[in-house]
């Protein structure tokens, strides 16, 4: 019974983040900047793109870009 219980805690933690995730990367698609990808990743959401470090610096629709997804 517990062990039930546990995998379908887990089962939903998934989904939560995979959902949590998807909403996250389509918002940043919204918000980012031309040449800049987005892509979900096990790990959560990896942006790249060519000098995207520099250009975070320079950029600010980059350099605030986590915080209007906060």
């Amino acid at each position: 019974m517990f062990e039930g219980l546990t995998a379908r805690a887990a089962a939903a933690g998934e989904a939560r983040r995979r959902a949590v995730r998807a909403r996250i990367a389509a918002a940043l698609r919204a918000e980012a900047p031309r040449g800049v990808r987005i892509e979900e990743v096990d790990a959560g959401v990896r942006l790249s793109g060519r000098g995207l470090l520099l250009r975070s610096m320079t950029d600010p629709a980059l350099r605030w870009i986590g915080a209007r997804l906060a």
